[in-house]
């Protein structure tokens, strides 16, 4: 009776419920996540059966084995939480959606749970990031601005941060010409900076999305980059460089994650000014296999091979 009488409680959440409750207030990351659902097949199962299976996952401390076997203790607190998201107009995706951004799932860390403020990513469309130093020249920022509008006129989603410097430009293109930009946070939605990030966040949210695998109350950390780098890359059929050089770890760490997962990486490369980079980032960049692309008469290359 006890365990008929738990499984009834529990199967009256969803699953954007049960996923809350693992990741926000048991503190089950992608990986233990990915474990997880491995191990036990759905996240009903995973409730229902969690005492006896979790002794099955190797590598399990006992404190983390704790947390997730008590996890329906937070799933009330999941649906209260997910309310007060609905109220401030913030969307949850979760892996198990349909909608879910599917090219996610070549990563070997999918994020469970996506906050969304706008929409993510039309899986039936073409989706690229493009991507660059923060610390951008004026040929740089007119290279991203005039690419971004080239995606957008042939109804190309775009990807890329709110870093600023070319990531910033991304936006900035795609809205120009009217067209769908994303882009993915390094922290919770409260912690956006109100002078920069925020207008830019408001804009884009518009016509495509606002993007963080992050609560709201998460504040911004070293930490957050690298695991939002692989979001960047995870989230598109490939990558495009404008602007980048050898002292930025961010680049090194993007194109670190295409090599991983076999990510398609370009760099657009000026015909007047050649490429925005230098010549250590470049040799770095090419053990990578990156493609030049010389002349926006050449970016149509790039739009045929987002398959």
């Amino acid at each position: 009776m006890y365990i008929t009488g738990r499984m009834n409680y529990e199967n009256k959440y969803s699953n954007t419920i049960k996923a809350l409750a693992l990741c926000k207030f048991a503190g089950v990351d992608p990986r233990l996540f990915s474990a997880l659902i491995s191990q036990f097949g759905s996240l009903d199962k995973l409730f229902a059966d969690t005492p006896d299976a979790l002794k099955e996952i190797k590598n399990l401390d006992q404190q983390t084995s704790d947390l997730v076997r008590n996890a329906s203790a937070g799933l009330q607190l999941a649906e209260d939480f997910h309310a007060e998201l609905s109220q401030r107009d913030i969307n949850v995706a979760t892996c198990f959606d349909s909608n879910f951004p599917k090219l996610l799932h070549e990563l070997n860390d999918p994020p469970p749970v996506l906050y969304v403020r706008g929409s993510i990513p039309n899986n039936s469309r073409k989706t690229v990031t493009v991507v660059g130093t923060s610390k951008a020249s004026q040929e740089g920022i007119e290279l991203t601005v005039h690419l971004s509008r080239l995606f957008a006129k042939a109804n190309v989603q775009v990807v890329s941060s709110l870093r600023g410097g070319i990531d910033g430009a991304v936006h900035l293109g795609c809205k120009a010409n009217d067209g769908k930009s994303f882009a993915i946070i390094d922290s919770g939605f409260d912690h956006l900076d109100l002078s920069e990030q925020m207008p830019l966040a408001i804009d884009i949210a518009q016509k495509g999305g606002v993007i963080t695998e992050y609560p709201p109350d998460i504040a911004p950390h070293t930490d957050n980059l690298s695991a939002t780098n692989r979001l960047l890359v995870g989230l598109s059929h490939a990558v495009v460089l404008t602007e980048f050089y050898n002292d930025s770890s961010h680049t090194h760490d993007l194109l670190s994650f295409c090599g991983d997962i076999g990510k398609l990486v370009f760099i657009m490369v000026d015909p007047e000014h050649g490429a925005l980079s230098d010549e250590t980032a470049l040799e770095t960049a090419s053990k990578y296999g990156i493609v030049p692309i010389v002349g926006f008469d050449q970016v149509g290359s790039i739009i045929k091979a987002l398959v």
